[in-house]
Parts: structure tokens; C-alpha cells; sequence
């Protein structure tokens, strides 16, 4: 029913062009002890009738997951004026976020009709119809927004998600690629050219994640795809380096070192007749995973892990300690199930 109703009492405030003030969103003023919204509200309470006021504490409500009360002030500055195109972005906003995304989108085609030109309505429709998977939908308003506007990048950009998520990684990749040919900074096209690559061995990939790295060189993401890659293709001394740089970068990152130990392990796993060389694996991967615990303490699988790593090198009661934090913690673990962790501890103790 409140879809519904939202959707009834929107359609009257279009059809007349305003909504009469003393229906709508009239509640007591009270403290939210968030200083921008108390702020706003003190600013309203002496200025009743302004509609920005409403919009303003709108997006302050929103930015602080207060979603009921975000629809109400968004709701209320349009009432006030509904010839502000951005007002009606910020109801959208505060619908799709408190989980009415049917009256969000018809909000942002109801606004497209008034607002034709207005390409930022396109843009943000787009987004929220392929989150709800709409593509077909989304893709039609991509095509009204390519006649007003040709080739406008985030529109690129949108049509590339859309296609990936349909499944058609060649013409995502096209959309993607055309995005950086019209926007040669546009760092996140270049992240899902080199995700999307990497899945299909695509030459270039390597030059996709140099280009999000020549946009921001310390980009976590860009500098663990780039050291996973050679990882994952077993050129070790290369994902060594790339992995080394990018902690240079983001030292405390948990995920470089935990990618770089996982490496480590692998590595002295293989050179296991090497007692030397496998220990100073071995001894190099605790170093990480300990990084990696440090650094998110909430990290389980790098407590297992790191006990592996303890394991390896003979200290059986590190490894139990750590293992025992990884089963405490059996919630989070997301690679490895707990009667694994188990069935280490119970090995050890025997």
C-alpha cells in the first residue's frame, strides 16, 4: 500500500503543479543530535516555505540512512516547487534507498517528461533500472539520452555495466572501451576493461590497469589486479614485485598482503624438497598474513592461513592460536569451511 500511495499523492502534486503545503510532511521539529540536519531544521523552522531547506535536510537525512524522513523533506520541497529539476533526483534517491524503487523510477520518468533535456535524469533512471535489472528498460533510456546527448561518457559507462550483466562481455567491453576513447581519465572504465579482460586473457589488460594506475597510483583495486595477474598466471617474479610496489603505495592494505603470503605459501608449498628456500617462504607468508591480521582484525581466512604458514614452519602453538581465532570468528570466513579449522586444531592437539 505505501508504493501505491506514494505514487497517487506524486501524481496529484504533477498534475497540479504543487501540492498544498499544510498536507504535506507536517511533524514536530525535533533533534536528531546530527548537526547539519539541526542545523537545517532551525533554518526551516524560520523559514517554512523555503523549498531548497527541504531539499538540503533531504540529502542530510539520506546521507545519514535516514531514508523515511529523507522521502518526507523531498516530498515537501516539491510540493513547495516542482519546477526544480534536482529536487526530483533527491526523491528519487530517498525512495530507492529506503527499498521503493518502483516509485523511484517512476518519479525520474515522470521528471524526464517534464525535464526533457535534463541529462543527469537520464543517467541516474539508467542506474537504478539495471540495479533492479531492468536492462531492457535501461537500455531504451540510454538510447533517448545517445539522441540528446551522443556519446556521453557515464552514458558509456552505464550501457558497459548493462552488457556485462546480461552476460555479453564483447559488447561491454566496446561500451567500456568507447567510454576511455571519449573520457581518456575515466579510471573506472578502465578497471572493468581490465576485469572483464583478464577474464578472457585479453591482450592489453595489463595497459587498462596502467591507465587506472596513471589516474591514481595508489588505487588499491587497480594495484591487486595488476600483482593477481601475473599471480595468477604464475610469473611469481613479477607478481612479487607488483605486489611489493603496491604496498609501498598502500602499506596498509590487508589485501595485498594477504594476496602476496597466499603467494608465499604457494610458493614454499612447491619448493618443499628446498628446506631452505621453502622456510623462507614460509617465513615471508607468516610476515604477511600477520599484516594482513594486523591491518583488519576482522580478517578469518588470514588467521587460518597464517596458521598453515606457523604450521609450516614447525610452531605448532602459533598455529593453534591461530586457528583458533579463525573458528572464532567462523562467520567471516569465506573461503574456508570450519570443520577444516577443526580438523587442523584436532591434528595438532593429538
Amino acid at each position: 500500500m505505501r508504493v501505491y500511495s506514494i505514487l497517487l499523492f506524486f501524481g496529484l502534486c504533477l498534475a497540479l503543479g504543487a501540492c498544498n503545503n499544510e498536507n504535506v510532511n507536517e511533524r514536530p521539529q525535533q533533534k536528531y543530535d546530527i548537526p547539519a540536519i539541526d542545523q537545517l531544521s532551525q533554518l526551516i523552522a524560520k523559514s517554512p516555505q523555503d523549498a531548497s531547506l527541504y531539499a538540503d535536510r533531504s540529502r542530510a537525512f539520506w546521507e545519514a540512512e535516514l531514508y523515511k524522513e529523507a522521502e518526507l523533506d523531498a516530498e515537501k520541497a516539491l510540493a513547495l516547487d516542482s519546477t526544480k529539476v534536482e529536487y526530483y533526483a533527491v526523491l528519487a534517491d530517498a525512495y530507492f534507498d529506503n527499498q521503493h524503487s518502483l516509485s523511484a523510477i517512476k518519479v525520474l520518468e515522470k521528471a524526464i517528461d517534464r525535464f526533457p533535456q535534463a541529462v543527469p535524469l537520464y543517467l541516474k533512471l539508467a542506474e537504478m533500472q539495471n540495479i533492479v535489472k531492468q536492462y531492457q528498460e535501461g537500455m531504451l533510456i540510454l538510447d533517448k539520452l545517445e539522441k540528446i546527448q551522443p556519446s556521453q561518457p557515464d552514458a558509456l559507462y552505464l550501457r558497459g555495466n548493462m552488457l556485462r550483466d546480461m552476460g555479453d562481455t564483447a559488447q561491454a567491453m566496446e561500451s567500456f572501451q568507447a567510454t576511455v576513447e571519449q573520457d581518456a581519465d575515466y579510471l573506472d572504465a578502465y578497471m572493468q576493461l581490465a576485469i572483464l579482460g583478464d577474464k578472457i586473457n585479453a591482450p592489453y589488460t595489463v595497459s587498462y590497469i596502467d591507465n587506472a594506475l596513471r589516474i591514481d597510483s595508489t588505487y588499491e583495486d587497480a594495484l591487486l589486479l595488476k600483482a593477481q595477474y601475473y599471480h595468477f598466471r604464475s610469473q611469481f617474479e613479477e607478481a612479487e614485485a607488483t605486489y611489493k610496489q603496491g604496498i609501498l603505495r598502500q602499506p596498509m592494505s590487508p589485501n595485498l598482503n594477504y594476496n602476496l603470503a597466499l603467494m608465499y605459501l604457494e610458493l614454499g608449498d612447491s619448493a618443499a624438497k628446498q628446506t631452505e628456500k621453502a622456510q623462507d617462504f614460509f617465513t615471508k607468508a607468516l610476515r604477511h598474513f600477520d599484516n594482513a591480521t594486523k591491518f583488519d582484525p576482522q580478517f578469518a581466512d588470514a588467521y587460518y592461513y597464517k596458521a598453515i604458514a606457523a604450521e609450516r614452519l614447525g610452531k605448532k602453538e602459533i598455529a593453534l592460536k591461530e586457528y583458533e581465532n579463525a573458528l572464532n570468528m567462523e562467520v567471516l570466513l569465506k573461503t574456508v569451511d570450519p570443520a577444516t579449522v577443526e580438523a587442523a586444531m584436532a591434528r595438532l592437539r593429538s
